[in-house]
């Protein structure tokens, strides 16, 4: 039976902040002055002029409807500065049913499950701090599912890339 990783609530406040546009903003585009972007195959990487040395970019990714018809979440990756790991966040919209949690796999590999922290007016966010064997598989992988269920109780299975995951991964990296 795998685990539930629990983030200390600063740690949890962190990576809401790091993740400026939840789920159900994910089409707005960011027009931000102070913030720099680099862009690795499908990962964006964002970081505030002047602090890229300092650990406080992220990178994201955005994941379209299985009909391909919009992003449906926003995927987010940062090193927050209160746990000693990366933390992804995930941005779903809201009729996410929240009881079953999610499950990531990496290229069909053994799901990790972890629940949701937070839903507002916005969407819904779960945290996952990454232990280093899953940074390991997420590197070295090339795809990764995200699980859940969807308002109607049906298994959704949502695909992210893992093109240019290392290389943005050691970019914003401590």
């Amino acid at each position: 039976m795998l685990k539930r990783t629990k983030l200390p609530r600063r740690a949890l406040a962190c990576l809401a902040a790091l993740a400026m546009a939840p789920a159900a903003l994910a089409q707005q585009p960011t027009n931000e002055a102070n913030v720099t972007t680099e862009q690795f195959q499908e990962w964006e990487v964002r970081c505030p002029q002047g602090a890229a040395a300092q650990g406080a970019c992220t990178m994201t990714q955005l994941v379209n409807n299985p009909d391909g018809s919009r992003p449906l979440m926003r995927v987010v990756m940062a090193y927050p500065p209160e746990i000693d790991t990366a933390a992804m966040a995930f941005f779903l919209p809201l009729g996410t049913r929240l009881a079953p949690g999610l499950q990531l796999s990496v290229d069909g590999g053994e799901p990790v499950s972890f629940p949701f922290q937070v839903c507002m007016e916005q969407g819904c966010r779960a945290d996952l701090p990454l232990r280093p064997e899953l940074m390991q598989q997420l590197r070295s992988g090339t795809s990764a599912t995200l699980s859940l269920i969807g308002p109607r109780g049906n298994r959704m299975d949502l695909d992210i890339s893992l093109m240019g995951f290392t290389n943005a991964s050691e970019r914003i990296q401590r």
